[in-house]
């Protein structure tokens, strides 16, 4: 009964290694996706040809096609300038950025927080008690819940200013 307890103490330990090697492995994709999120924002240009800074569309620059919400309607959608904005931030001009879309700049620090846990992980750091599943599920209601509140904040203050 003694070699039977032992063996499946083993088996334990070998399952918490395994997971342990899956948590890093799936932190280390979850990381290289931010890095290269930062990277490609790097080499986008957020600037138009008069070297100003956009205020959208630095995306196009991927091959992808306008804003679809704004092309029918005229109206930004709660990711108008998200790319952009990162883009600013990488090129080191926080304040256009801000400008652009301030929620996109919260955005940019959550992903800048997530990658950098993420790596921490992947190279062996103890997650803590969060699994690198339940950080990307937290980033991303993070993300869109303060995506969404900038967005709903710019069309309160249209609409202030369409008023007034």
């Amino acid at each position: 009964m003694s070699i039977s307890s032992t063996t499946s103490d083993q088996s334990s330990d070998t399952l918490e290694i395994s997971a342990s090697n899956h948590e890093r492995k799936l932190a280390l994709g979850f990381a290289m996706l931010g890095l290269a999120v930062f990277v490609i924002a790097t080499v986008l240009n957020p600037y138009d040809e008069t070297g100003r800074a956009r205020s959208h569309g630095t995306h196009r620059q991927l091959g992808l096609p306008p804003c679809t919400l704004k092309t029918l309607t005229g109206i930004s959608c709660p990711s108008c300038g998200m790319t952009t904005t990162i883009s600013l931030l990488m090129h080191g001009n926080p304040q256009a950025a801000w400008q652009t879309n301030w929620a996109g700049c919260i955005v940019a620090f959550i992903g800048i927080l997530g990658t950098i846990w993420f790596l921490l992980v992947a190279t062996g750091v103890p997650p803590g008690r969060f699994t690198a599943n339940e950080v990307v599920k937290a980033m991303t209601i993070t993300g869109m819940a303060v995506a969404t509140i900038g967005w709903f904040a710019e069309l309160a203050y249209g609409v202030l200013m369409a008023t007034f």
